[in-house]
């Protein structure tokens, strides 16, 4: 029997490759040293030529007087209108208030401080091109009022003239004069004021409505007596606002004025605020009571509000005895707002008789 030799295996042949690991082509960089190089300093002059032109277009913007020394700083100027169309400028924060009108005065002034060719000005200077030498602080005095009155006066420091323009009146008080368009006046009627039979009440109105009395239709006032709260007086249409000085307004504030008692305590900041809100060219203001005192602080409110709106605040003050002191705060309410202060003695004042209404706007 013969043996079959065993055939060869057919080759099977390749297959798809399906499962073939790949090997990803990196390409490897090789620096090239000069260009390169070149980049770099492209970038850098461009950003160095670009932070020299950024330094070159600003400039630090100086403040105040810079490298001016002696130069006051501070508000420039402060303007404040009124309802007639005037304005005032508080200039450098000065304590007196002048008129727009005279600005033309110290422009020749400003104008060589502003553009460098001319040497620093002073405040004093710019002030007195401004305002001049009006000024309604410096009236003349009255001798005393009514028999057996006497009295010591001061004079305020500030300067300027009163608001608006025609038709001023002059009118005082206690012999203190005042010049403007408008007026308020603040009395105490506190229960001290009844003392020595109420003569200080009873002259304080008798004062007050002959005062009225020089005032007519073109003119405006208010009043405002006052205890531990103001009580101003309101005609039909004010509403404890201004109002008008005609006959039958002053004859109105005849009645109010008669009518109001003395009684109770004494608080001088409230009515002195409500007094000045109500923006007159004088406010008189009338006390027998330094105290409760009114702080330095309080003062210096008074006076910035006075000057925003323009008002010469004088000052009269009872007591009992020749002056012992200099009027303390007092004093310096009128002084600081271009006042006058006066003092009187109460001892010295004889009883008078409730003013007649009849005699008012006559």
């Amino acid at each position: 029997m013969a043996i079959k030799e065993p055939q060869p295996k057919k080759a099977i042949p390749p297959g798809p490759q399906l499962m073939v690991r790949r090997v990803p082509r990196v390409i490897s960089y090789q620096p090239r040293a000069k260009s390169d190089s070149k980049a770099w300093l492209i970038s850098c002059v461009f950003h160095t030529v670009l932070l020299v032109t950024f330094a070159l277009l600003w400039r630090h913007q100086t403040h105040g007087t810079g490298s001016e020394k002696g130069l006051p700083v501070g508000l420039d100027s402060v303007i404040h209108g009124t309802y007639d169309g005037e304005e005032f400028s508080v200039e450098g924060g000065s304590s007196g208030s002048t008129k727009s009108s005279k600005s033309s005065a110290a422009q020749s002034i400003a104008i060589a401080s502003n553009d460098g060719t001319g040497p620093p000005v002073s405040l004093s200077d710019v002030l007195t091109a401004l305002v001049g030498t009006d000024g309604d602080a410096g009236s003349s005095m009255e001798g005393a009022i009514g028999s057996g009155l006497s009295g010591t006066s001061g004079t305020g420091t500030g300067s300027g003239p009163g608001k608006g323009a025609g038709n001023k009146a002059k009118t005082s008080f206690f012999g203190v004069e005042g010049t403007g368009q408008s007026f308020v006046y603040v009395v105490d009627r506190s229960d001290s004021m009844n003392a020595y039979g109420a003569s200080p009440l009873r002259y304080a109105k008798r004062e007050m409505l002959k005062s009225l009395n020089a005032l007519n239709e073109y003119h405006q006032f208010q009043i405002v007596f006052y205890n531990q709260a103001p009580s101003p007086m309101s005609g039909s249409s004010s509403g404890g606002r201004m109002i008008p000085a005609t006959d039958g307004d002053k004859r109105r504030a005849t009645s109010f004025v008669q009518s109001m008692p003395g009684d109770g305590g004494t608080e001088h900041i409230p009515a002195i605020k409500l007094g000045l809100s109500m923006a007159p060219d004088v406010l008189f203001f009338l006390t027998d009571a330094e105290d409760p005192s009114i702080s330095m602080t309080q003062l210096v409110d008074i006076q910035q509000k006075a000057l925003l709106t323009g008002t010469t605040i004088h000052a009269i003050q009872f007591n009992v005895g020749a002056e012992s002191g200099d009027g303390g705060w007092i004093r310096a309410l009128a002084e600081m707002n271009r006042g006058i202060y006066k003092y009187f003695d109460v001892s010295e004042f004889k009883i008078v008789a409730e003013p007649e209404p009849e005699k008012v706007g006559e």
